[in-house]
């Protein structure tokens, strides 16, 4: 056999070797990447479940209302940076600002977040979208929680793209909805 075919075929092997190794490595990104939006997942999960975002839940739905009638409580809130401890309204609010520029960044996937999730979301922008206001003129900024705006409208939109829900097509319900509707009302019953 000639040099210049030995030549050619050392070049097409080793061309097809990076080929490989680059399309492996491209995978195993992927996986990487996977793994990354996993854990991020999971410390928000997390997060949103500790002691401290349920007792701000809590204060929200019990509390807040009234406070936020008080212009003593209204004065802490245009602090420049009022006390988390005081205000654990935007322990939620930053915790779902937090979460909303990870989406935007693509750290987590949204629409696997937004899965879980949305009704929270649509829920705390609605109770909270005062204090938003009220933070955003206290810096004269429309930035102030901009990411938990844009979450709350992926939130938004991932409502009006599931109307139905969002179970598997072609996948088997356990449960139909006149069955659960009828399960509730007779728990629902005294007695």
């Amino acid at each position: 056999m000639r040099a210049e075919y030995l030549s050619a075929y050392a070049a097409i092997g080793t061309f097809l070797v990076i080929a490989i190794t680059a399309i492996a490595a491209v995978i195993q990104l992927r996986h990487i990447r996977g793994a990354n939006q996993l854990t991020g997942l999971l410390h928000l999960t997390e997060a949103w479940r500790g002691d401290a975002i349920q007792q701000a839940n809590r204060f929200i739905h019990e509390e807040l209302p009234a406070r936020l009638r008080d212009p003593g409580y209204l004065a802490e809130l245009m602090a420049p940076d009022p006390n988390r401890r005081t205000h654990p309204e935007l322990l939620v609010a930053d915790l779902l600002e937090q979460t909303g520029s990870y989406i935007k960044y693509g750290m987590i996937d949204g629409q696997q977040f937004l899965d879980i999730v949305a009704g929270y979301v649509t829920h705390m922008w609605e109770c909270l979208k005062d204090v938003v206001a009220l933070r955003r003129v206290a810096s004269n900024s429309a930035s102030v929680y901009e990411n938990f705006e844009y979450l709350a409208v992926l939130a938004q939109d991932f409502y009006a793209n599931h109307k139905g829900g969002n179970f598997p097509r072609g996948v088997r319900r356990l449960m139909s909805e006149t069955e659960w509707r009828e399960l509730a009302a007779r728990l629902s019953r005294p007695g």
